[in-house]
């Protein structure tokens, strides 16, 4: 019975929603929490959908309505606003779409990639981009959109996080998060980690945290603190059982407490615990959460529902005490949620 109430109320919810897209150009000023949505590998179906938190309207088609209908290619994998400028990582098509941050119409892209999936600003001039084939790390300049440097990795490198002057990479392969010099892009050390490092985050202390997935064959999942200063690990933390996934981790505003998608929702817990929640902070239910983002400002939660990776997905709003705000539909495979400048 409460799996039918909830389903009748999403049908409300959705029906009286305002879908907008718009066949010319959109204005986004009110506008500043845009979804990226991958798209199914090899269809070159993957968009941005424009979410305006003010008045609850979305505009699923944002990218094509404001650069001329074209698409944005094949799996869009990440973003990341450097000045006044985004740049979306979309994986497939092996570049990086660099788009007015202010109107999204497409500026220029950096196209000698190969497999790219996400950017950690150092400076202005500076940012890496991991890569999951090439088995090295690229440096771009962001301010001419280029290339200009490339540091060998051996392997499949994932998010990264830059603390304490240093940066933070979670090599996949290798089940290690490696440790580089970030002025000199120098390797300083290699952490052994779990089974399958992927998201790491830093918190307000300047230290830095590492979830393993455990990897494709039933390993257990674990979350890694590191201390900077030594590059020392303060605690690992695991579920009771193999089935106690760790997923993606964001932190709050003040990046004093930490959010992961888990086995049976998103969980919530403070850096300084010592041990791993046992209830969902919001359930799941009969829900696929894919991905999520905390807003920087107010806390709010935005969670993707990718369903079965085949129908248009879903995005839940949330308030920071885990109260449901808003439902809205969005494009195939949502993976994350960024907050415009």
């Amino acid at each position: 019975m409460k799996q039918l109430i909830y389903v009748l109320i999403l049908v409300v919810v959705f029906s009286c929603r305002k879908d907008d897209n718009a066949d010319g150009p959109v204005e986004i000023d009110n506008a500043n929490v845009l979804i990226l949505n991958e798209g199914n590998f090899n269809f070159g179906n993957a968009s941005l959908s424009l979410y305006n938190d003010r008045d609850n309207s979305v505009d699923n088609k944002i990218f094509q309505s404001n650069n001329n209908g074209r698409p944005i290619g094949d799996v869009v994998q990440s973003a990341t606003q450097i000045g006044d400028e985004l740049f979306v990582v979309v994986n497939n098509s092996s570049k990086i779409e660099v788009l007015n941050a202010s109107t999204l119409q497409s500026k220029t892209s950096i196209q000698q990639l190969n497999s790219p999936r996400y950017i950690e600003v150092a400076t202005t001039q500076k940012a890496y981009v991991s890569d999951l084939y090439e088995d090295k790390l690229y440096i771009i300049d962001p301010t001419n959109h280029s290339v200009t440097k490339t540091i060998e990795t051996k392997g499949w490198i994932e998010e990264m996080a830059i603390a304490n002057g240093k940066l933070y990479l979670t090599h996949v392969d290798s089940n290690q998060v490696w440790v580089l010099d970030s002025t000199t892009d120098s390797l300083l050390y290699k952490i052994d980690v779990h089974i399958q490092p992927q998201f790491i985050e830093v918190d307000a202390d300047d230290n830095v945290w590492v979830s393993c997935s455990g990897g494709f064959n039933g390993g257990k999942s674990a979350l890694y603190h590191i201390q900077t200063s030594n590059d020392s690990i303060v605690s690992i933390l695991e579920g009771i059982a193999v089935e106690d996934k760790i997923g993606e981790i964001e932190m709050n505003s003040t990046k004093d407490e930490l959010y992961y998608i888990g086995k049976n929702g998103l969980y919530k817990m403070s850096i300084n615990d010592l041990q791993l929640p046992e209830n969902s902070f919001i359930d799941q239910n009969l829900r696929l959460f894919y991905g999520f983002s905390i807003h920087p400002i107010n806390n709010q939660i935005y969670i993707a529902d990718a369903i079965d990776y085949q129908q248009r997905g879903v995005v839940y709003r949330y308030n920071k005490s885990g109260v449901q705000i808003d439902a809205f539909k969005v494009g195939i495979i949502p993976g994350d949620i960024i907050f415009l400048n």
